[in-house]
């Protein structure tokens, strides 16, 4: 394998240390809310002795259960990303848009005519639902991303020149479908 892995990029590194970033940030502001739940349900009792906080103190404790999950969930899928961009390398593609879907379309010498190194076009969905994390992505429409696939294909990571983040891409079942681009 004489192509360089993706993780020795220093542009990688700090776009996959935003990312983590971010889910660390989730992952804080969940325990800040149910400590501060805590807190608040203890002194609204014993001090002010005012059970009519409780809506108050339910919502600190639904927000805080969101941004542990929401947290722990971005700090798995940091993981896998490394793991992906530790074992291969770079792939440019050019990005096309229909919808919800993605077509990653790959450069006839980077590496595929669906052979050995893979597929020349693959199609995708983010993994992500925030909108403007899709929105950053969709702003490269018809233009050149870099992809790093996991090590069974099952999964991609996505990046382009100016994003600094990483995206989570899965692969989409082969088929019909009205809105492939």
């Amino acid at each position: 394998m004489g192509e360089q892995v993706a993780w020795d990029s220093p542009d990688t590194r700090r776009s996959y240390a935003a990312y983590r970033l971010g889910a660390l940030r989730w992952l804080a502001g969940g325990m800040a809310c149910l400590i501060g739940a805590v807190g608040l349900s203890a002194y609204a009792v014993l001090v002010l002795k005012r059970p009519g906080l409780g809506v108050f103190i339910v919502a600190a404790v639904l927000f805080g259960a969101l941004g542990l999950v929401t947290g722990t969930g971005g700090l798995l899928r940091a993981q896998r990303f490394r793991r992906a961009l530790q074992r291969s390398p770079w792939r440019s593609a050019e990005l096309r848009v229909a919808g919800a879907h993605l077509r990653l379309v790959f450069a006839a010498d980077d590496g595929g005519a669906d052979g050995a190194d893979g597929p020349r076009a693959v199609d995708a969905r983010l993994m992500t639902t925030g909108r403007w994390r899709v929105r950053a992505v969709v702003g490269h429409r018809d233009g050149q991303v870099l992809l790093c696939p996991a090590k069974d294909a099952s999964s991609y990571v996505l990046t382009a020149p100016g994003l600094d983040n990483l995206y989570g891409l899965l692969p989409l079942a082969r088929g019909g479908g009205l809105a492939r681009p």
